[in-house]
């Protein structure tokens, strides 16, 4: 492709810088100018902050202490449900041993009326043989003191576990620790006295496991004595009373 001949002006060699004084001042004034500008760009945002820092509040004193006594109070609150929580812990426990150690202790009293009233018929037949027996020979006497010392020895056992007889003859009747069989007069009791006993009662502590089987009294016998009966008399002519119409002969 051919290329057109350059002008006489292209020909010509381009001028040095220093030939553009004028750019050259325009250049220096553009730079200073950008200069100024950041230099007051910075000076504002000094400002600013310096500004923003002072219009900060200082935090007033009254206003920290009402925020503190309402965290004291709202800690003083949670303290309280705590303790409450704890004390309601606590009770519970307490109505769980109690009723756990009542419960053991009216078991271990249960169980023990049920020995006791099994073992109550041996005593009664050691008292009825005691009652019953004649001790005429040295055999007798021997086999009356063999037995009996296994019936003091039965007899502390029973006292040793908190069992107790009841004395009956001579008390008032009691239906909470009588049963009463018979009434019958008696000349040495007054009315409702127990006048005699045909099976004793124990108690078990102060608890009533056996009642006494007795004979309640109704009061001495009469003594007044019955009205003579009247006699009669048959009518005969011997024993006809006088009359002025039938004098009697003399």
């Amino acid at each position: 492709m051919p290329t057109s001949p350059m002008t006489a002006e292209e020909k010509q060699p381009m001028a040095p810088e220093d030939t553009y004084p004028e750019l050259q001042e325009e250049e220096i004034d553009v730079e200073a100018e950008l200069e100024k500008l950041i230099l007051e760009d910075s000076e504002a945002e000094a400002g600013t902050s310096s500004g923003e820092t002072a219009a900060e509040p200082s935090p007033d004193p009254g206003e920290a202490l009402k925020q503190l006594q309402h965290e004291l109070e709202v800690v003083r609150q949670q303290l309280k449900e705590k303790e409450d929580a704890y004390l309601r812990l606590y009770a519970d426990f307490e109505n769980y041993r109690r009723r756990t150690q009542r419960e053991k202790e009216e078991f271990s009293q249960k169980e023990r009326q049920k020995f006791v009233l099994e073992i109550l018929p041996v005593v009664d037949s050691f008292e009825r043989a005691q009652q019953q027996l004649k001790l005429e020979t040295d055999r007798e006497r021997e086999l009356h003191n063999s037995y009996q010392s296994v019936y003091r020895l039965l007899v502390e056992c029973l006292k040793k576990m908190g069992v107790s007889r009841m004395k009956s003859v001579g008390q008032p009747f009691d239906p909470n620790l009588h049963e009463a069989i018979a009434r019958q007069p008696s000349p040495d009791y007054p009315e409702d006295v127990v006048a005699a006993e045909y099976q004793p009662g124990y108690k078990l502590g102060d608890l009533v496991i056996r009642h006494a089987m007795v004979a309640v009294s109704a009061g001495s016998p009469s003594s007044e004595p019955s009205p003579p009966a009247q006699a009669t008399i048959e009518a005969g002519p011997e024993n006809t009373p006088a009359s002025p119409q039938n004098p009697q002969p003399s």
